[in-house]
């Protein structure tokens, strides 16, 4: 059957569920098991309509403010008829957010986007997610890190830098490597997104290791380090002079730099994080097509334009034109997906380990 019949006789419906039935036989699932698989065939034109008449989408979001806000008025300049009310998270606590209202049968949620941890991906058998296509997946790379079981879709792409403020460091002086971090000459003047707040820093952590670098919770207590909240916080810090130095996820960096920001960065050669961001549409949206067409939408050449130019993020759709002021991903030296750093037992010996050092409860 071919994703856009819609099926609408009783005849036509019996047909179909005997061919199921039969495939479920012959492949020795159950009938359910083969449904879960297998997204029901929907005419888009009449996913776009319902969704018109469902007027709003709830959006869970990680964009840098205000990022997410703009990202949703360009949505409805497409779709006037579809309202977003977008709330933004930091991604650890967006994900323990939903989680904990999916179980308590409080579903408020449309459509999600953030950087995962393995929360997310145990949320692809636990139910969390629509099973669907969305008409602008075919053009992307087929593979899971791109489409993940029809569930979980790939968006953009976080990098992991050192920044620094070019009023205060001289050019001779800059960070080079993520050795500097810890370099005395910096004490008191180097600032990080804490590992218990976000997966970023803990994957930066994990490859701090791998470079043999040492307990790195230590050295940066030994160099007074200074904790901030988030992306937009290090970022902010950096320009009022708080401190010099930051290591940071990117998110906010391209719109700074865009704006005239009196920033340096550097990408080091000795390894990068990338942290990768997903979108679903929950399984138990309250207005599911509205929400299709949302997620759909931020996968279309224009949604990951506006995405790059509100959110900072490289898009991970091909062809798309590169950020403005920050190298594309495939140019960093040595990256790899920060998850697979930080399963669950590292994430946690690493949140303790630094919880410990620095006193945090």
């Amino acid at each position: 059957m071919n994703q856009h019949d819609d099926p609408s006789s009783s005849s036509q419906r019996t047909r179909r569920a005997l061919i199921l039935s039969g495939l479920a036989s012959a492949m020795g699932v159950s009938l359910p098991a083969l449904a879960q698989t297998t997204p029901a065939a929907k005419p888009w034109s009449a996913i776009e309509a319902a969704g018109a008449k469902e007027g709003k989408v709830v959006f869970y979001h990680n964009i840098t403010p205000p990022g997410g806000e703009l990202v949703a008025k360009e949505f409805r300049k497409d779709y006037p008829n579809i309202e977003i009310e977008a709330t933004r998270f930091a991604s650890a606590a967006l994900i323990e957010r939903f989680s904990t209202e999916f179980s308590a049968g409080r579903n408020l949620a449309d459509v999600v986007l953030t950087v995962p941890d393995e929360r997310i991906f145990g949320g692809i058998k636990g139910g969390w997610m629509a099973n669907w296509v969305p008409p602008e997946i075919k053009a992307y790379p087929q593979g899971t890190n791109y489409n993940n079981q029809n569930m979980l879709f790939h968006v953009n792409t976080a990098r992991e830098a050192i920044i620094w403020n070019t009023r205060k460091v001289k050019p001779a002086d800059a960070p080079k490597e993520w050795a500097d971090l810890f370099d005395p000459r910096f004490k008191g003047k180097v600032g990080i997104n804490p590992p218990w707040r976000s997966v970023g820093p803990q994957a930066v952590i994990a490859m701090w290791e791998k470079l043999g670098l040492g307990d790195t919770a230590a050295k940066l207590k030994a160099n007074n380090v200074r904790f901030f909240e988030g992306s937009g916080g290090i970022l902010q810090a950096v320009l009022r002079g708080d401190i010099d130095v930051a290591e940071i996820s990117d998110l906010p960096l391209n719109v700074a730099l865009a704006d005239g920001a009196p920033l340096g960065f550097v990408y080091p050669k000795s390894g990068n994080i990338l942290s990768l961001g997903y979108t679903f549409v929950a399984a138990k949206a309250p207005r599911p097509n509205a929400a299709k067409v949302f997620a759909n939408w931020l996968l279309s050449p224009r949604g990951q334009i506006m995405m790059q130019l509100y959110a900072g993020l490289p898009g991970s759709r091909p062809g798309i034109p590169p950020l403005s002021h920050l190298p594309p991903t495939a140019t960093l030296s040595k990256a790899v997906d920060g998850l697979t750093l930080i399963p669950p037992a590292k994430q946690k010996q690493i949140v303790d380990h630094w919880r410990t050092t620095f006193g945090v409860q």
